[in-house]
Formats: C-alpha cells, structure tokens, sequence
C-alpha cells in the first residue's frame, strides 16, 4: 500500500525537527567545551557536498531546466540563512526551545506577505493571528530578563525570528523549484553553509573555541564530526523531502511544531533549564497563531449544485490560470489561504484587469508538489 504523499512529508518534517534540535545540542555543548564548532559544521558540509556532487554525476541527476536554477540557488541560501541563524540564536543565549517557538512566526509572516502583495484586505482571523504571535514573541523573549542579563538572550530571539522567516522562504523556494530532485537542493544548501561557516569561524568578532584542541584529541574530533555530519545532512534532506511532499504551510507548521516541542524536552533534560511560565504561554500563542492562520485556509461554505461541482475545472478562464504563475499567486495559495471559487465568481479573461488567487485544485497541478 503505497504511503500517501502529505503523510510522507509530514514524517519527513518531523524527522528534521529531531535532526535539527540534535544540531542546535551539538552546538550549545561545543561552545560549552570551548570545541570550534562553526569549522567542524563547515567541514562537514563540505564532505556532504562532495559525496552528494559524486551522487548525482553518477546518476546523472544534476540537470535542471533554466527556470529552476534560481529556485535552487534562493533554496540552499535561505535553509542555510536558517540553519546558521539558529545556531545563532543558540549561542547567543536563546533556549533551544525558544529557537523553535519563535520560528513559528515564519508561517503569519509568510500568509500575511502573500495577501499584502496581492491587495487583499486582511481578514479577522488574519489580524487575530499577528496578534497572538506579537504576544508570544514578547513573552518568549522576556524583556525584563533580557534587560537584566544585557540583552543577550534578546539578541538570540530576534536571531531565531530571523530564522522562522528563513525557513518559511526556504519552504517557498523548494516547492518553485519543480523537478528538481531533492539531493540538488541539499547540495545547494551543504555548499552556501560551508562558506558561511568557515566565513564565521574566521572572523575575530565571532568566537568559536579553540582550534588546536581539534589535533590534541583526534577520536573526540572524529566523534563531533560524525555526529554534526549525520544531524546536518538528515536535516536538509528531509527538509527538502517534507518541503516538495505537502504544501509549504503544513510541512512549515509540523516542523516548528516538533522543533519546540523536542527543544523544551532537551532544555529540561540535557540543560536543566525549565522554561518560565511566561516562556510557556509565550510558546503557546505563537502556536495557536499558527493554528489560527491555518483556519483560514479551509475553503469558504457555498451553496451550489453538483453541475457546479463537474464543471468548474472547464470554466476556469486563462486569466486566471496565468495569474498562478506569479510568485504573489503561489505564496499566496501556500500560505495564506485556500479558498473555493464557484462559477459565477471566476474572472472574465481580461489581460489588464487585476489578479486573482489560484483555485485550490491548481498548484499540485501546475507546480509539481511530488518530488
């Protein structure tokens, strides 16, 4: 029996949250341990790239049509954006659980630009959904705490806000990049974090432990190398694979979702760090401002007949099918919402008259969401 496509990205989602929250525990133990973390990082995607480039030239996998180029591009620069930005956060004095909370944000952010773009006024649930992630945003971040403790954890939140907007690009650019398969949007990421890493490990501002320590322990290097190598990969495949089998809004909410809820865990466990009743409530209302503006993708109650029903794929004007090409259009119909058309309501074929949302049954079609 053959495993529906959403069911697939949604275990692939939260797969990476696991692999993504082990990268983010590897990194806060480094920096503990005075271990160059960002050199180590930068290595390993470096093998990655390698091993994956190797991959494809054997199968032959590497061809990608003009028009997926950028896609491809824009897709390992905003994974590595949040990967790196993560890390971060991390570092900077964010709780692990924090990181994933506040990355939530990137859905509302997403939905709102995708309604914005298109001048579409904003609907009550909308506004109700900025509303609940600006308050857990806040209380996540705690500024009574972050005043106190020189606004290092400040920093590491605004860091992880950054990051949920990342991620939700990241989303946006794998389901544009059509055919391509999901080891070439990997390889675009490894190589863009390799530099950025090494990028970071070099520059004085930014510490990154000892370097030396890397030769006077060769079994403890081999050990946080395998480890970092096995969390960054599995996290950028399976992002990939999550990203291209279901829409952007689902894969981008099962993945935070799983990323705060695996975060407060290892917080609690591995650093003993219990998060505050204000982190707790915090952590909740960017949840249910997720949940919240997922309500109002669900299609709008209307009255019409089964004629209706079989025949409003043939009325469908060229219009608006070529309105679905834009990149409004698509965030739009993976974001912000999903809403039915009847008949009556579809636009008559006019090259200068405004955009319309894509119906709901076209971008499985036109955009190719099976990997």
């Amino acid at each position: 029996m053959a495993i529906p496509a959403e069911a697939q990205g949604i275990t692939a989602a939260i797969l990476c949250a696991v692999f993504s929250t082990a990268n983010l525990m590897i990194s806060k133990i480094l920096q503990a341990w005075d271990w160059p973390y960002f050199f180590l990082a930068g290595l390993s995607a470096l093998c990655i790239t390698l091993g994956l480039a190797i991959t494809m030239a054997c199968q032959k996998t590497y061809k990608l049509q003009r028009r997926e180029v950028k896609w491809v591009i824009l897709r390992g620069f905003f994974g590595c954006g949040n990967n790196v930005l993560s890390v971060c956060a991390v570092l900077a004095g964010a709780e692990v659980g924090s990181v994933g909370a506040l990355g939530c944000v990137n859905t509302v952010v997403a939905a709102l630009l995708g309604r914005l773009v298109l001048g579409e006024a904003l609907g009550k649930l909308h506004i109700l959904a900025v509303v609940f992630s600006l308050t857990g945003a806040v209380l996540i971040s705690d500024p009574a705490h972050a005043i106190s403790s020189m606004g290092s954890s400040l920093l590491g939140n605004l860091l992880a806000l950054l990051a949920g907007v990342s991620l939700g690009c990241m989303f946006i650019s794998s389901r544009k990049s059509g055919s391509a398969s999901s080891m070439m949007l990997t390889t675009s990421a490894m190589l863009q974090r390799c530099i950025i890493c090494w990028s970071l490990h070099f520059i004085p501002a930014v510490p990154d432990g000892r370097f030396e320590l890397l030769g006077k322990s060769l079994p403890q290097s081999l050990l946080f190398f395998s480890c970092l190598a096995a969390a960054i990969f599995l996290t950028n495949i399976l992002s990939s694979v999550a990203s291209k089998k279901c829409p952007a809004a689902l894969s981008s909410t099962m993945m935070n979702g799983s990323c705060m809820a695996f975060g407060y865990v290892m917080d609690i466990l591995i650093f003993h760090k219990v998060p505050t009743k204000l982190t707790v409530i915090g952590a909740a209302m960017m949840l249910l401002a997720v949940m919240t503006m997922a309500l109002t993708r669900l299609p709008r109650k209307s009255t019409r007949t089964e004629n209706n029903l079989s025949t409003k794929e043939d009325t469908a004007t060229p219009s608006s099918v070529a309105s679905a090409t834009s990149l409004a259009s698509f965030v739009a119909s993976e974001f912000a919402e999903r809403q039915e058309m009847i008949p009556s309501e579809l636009p008559e074929p006019s090259v200068s008259g405004p955009r319309q949302r894509l119906p709901s049954t076209l971008p499985a079609t036109l955009f190719g969401a099976q990997a």
